[in-house]
């Protein structure tokens, strides 16, 4: 096998070009022969072998399913499986009368000597989800739906974030930054939205990407699709059926990570129980956004973190240890969003801010921005919004550099006064004595 480690981009040249659809990409064809597949024949038939093992008797066709390729390349497996007496042939299902294709078909089960050979295979690798795509098909499917070929337009840009109060000056360097795929640093006081801004870019682009189940790459099987990260998509797609089943139709995704974030987790995940490696974050983020909330919050220090991602930021390609001691080159085709409310200096010097190539400062906002604020979460929440007791708020409690103008206190105060007269079974309404009684409970003195 080649090294991938050393020039990935001379193996991502394949014959079996898939087709590209800017709007959308078109999933890779079905393949139609083990050649096709390009996996060793070994490892087929063993994990076809492990299906078996969970199935007890089986058709071709539940066989079909769990390993989401054609029955075709099926046949020959179970044909070898046969001949090597792992797998025998128990006939048609006597107890299904009804005259079909499917009750025609013919039963399979695992010999004694099957199921011993299963058992020892799931001793050293338990892996037994759908066939996995080779490592160079799924960087070559990575280049062919990156970001960068995504278009952005203010349109976009204005429907993601409907319903946030953001000027008008700040959108634009939201879209310049998108744009650029480059990284992007959201600074500013707490409370302003830039957690709610980071998640509205993720839903900046409406195509649609593939994500394997799995890929094979050196020998070993690392799980890709996570259903915690990755939203499959249900639509109709034309010529569906001639799709290669192990790849997921998807909206791009978003990870977000906290103060939990350690390095650890930019790294394969080895299963001991299961003897098969989880795809790290910002694997499984490919083509989409990754987002570093509470950036200098973590258990690492932020130079530590920029240290991991400069080479990745800057070659667009990123390394993973195998527990081999292999080193795999992996793409790394993300729109990274660091969001800090510290000061951006006391984090990072000049030379890591110049690699943040956008930075977007997130303020407190203006007095009529708080005023809008308040009357959209007053439409949300079913309140009667009454301007003058906004203004009784501001002038009591804001006015004189008492509290600072923060885009979160609508929403905060006006839950405080649902749950108050929720508890007392009264008619929520905005009153003075509703808001001081709110402002009481929420402000530190």
């Amino acid at each position: 096998m080649e090294d991938l480690g050393n020039n990935p981009r001379e193996v991502i040249r394949d014959s079996r070009q898939s087709e590209i659809d800017r709007q959308g990409v078109s999933s890779p064809i079905l393949p139609q022969s083990p050649e096709d597949l390009g996996l060793p024949p070994i490892f087929l038939a063993q994990l076809t072998l492990k299906h078996c093992f969970f199935l007890d008797v089986f058709l071709l066709g539940d066989l079909v399913e769990r390993l989401k390729i054609s029955a075709s390349i099926i046949s020959r497996v179970l044909d070898y499986l046969k001949k090597e007496k792992y797998v025998e042939v128990r006939g048609p299902d006597p107890l299904s009368p009804t005259v079909s294709s499917v009750s025609l078909a013919q039963r399979h089960s695992l010999t004694d000597s099957g199921k011993k050979r299963a058992g020892q295979l799931l001793e050293y690798d338990a892996y037994t989800g759908p066939v996995p795509v080779r490592f160079e098909e799924y960087w070559r499917q990575v280049e062919g739906q990156s970001l960068k070929l995504a278009k952005v337009t203010p349109a976009q840009l204005r429907r993601s974030f409907e319903g946030l109060i953001l000027g008008p000056d700040i959108l634009d360097q939201l879209g310049v930054a998108a744009v650029s795929g480059k990284p992007l640093f959201l600074y500013g006081p707490s409370g302003n939205g830039k957690t709610a801004i980071s998640l509205g870019l993720g839903n900046i682009w409406d195509d649609s990407i593939l994500v394997p189940f799995a890929i094979y790459v050196a020998g070993q099987v690392i799980q890709v699709f996570d259903e915690t990260v990755h939203c499959p998509l249900k639509e109709e797609v034309k010529g569906a059926e001639r799709e290669d089943r192990r790849w997921v139709r998807c909206r791009r995704p978003t990870v977000i990570v906290g103060g939990e974030l350690t390095l650890d987790m930019l790294d394969l995940a080895y299963k001991p129980t299961l003897k098969y490696y989880e795809a790290p974050l910002q694997l499984k983020a490919n083509n989409g956004v990754f987002i570093v909330d509470d950036f200098g919050r973590q258990r690492l220090s932020p130079q530590e973190l920029l240290n991991r991602w400069i080479i990745p930021l800057e070659n667009h390609q990123d390394f993973l240890h195998l527990r081999t001691g292999q080193k795999i080159a992996i793409p790394f085709d993300l729109f990274i969003v660091f969001a800090t409310n510290l000061e951006p200096r006391m984090l990072v010097d000049d030379a890591f801010l110049r690699r943040l190539r956008s930075k977007v400062k997130v303020d407190n906002v203006s007095r009529d921005q708080f005023v809008e604020i308040f009357r959209l979460y007053c439409a949300q929440y079913q309140l009667e919004f009454d301007p003058e007791m906004v203004e009784y708020l501001l002038a009591t409690y804001y006015d004189g550099g008492q509290q600072t103008l923060t885009a979160c206190h609508p929403r905060d105060l006006l839950e405080q006064i649902l749950d108050y007269s929720r508890y007392h079974q009264i008619p929520p309404r905005l009153t003075p004595e509703n808001l001081d009684r709110a402002c009481r409970s929420y402000f530190v003195s």
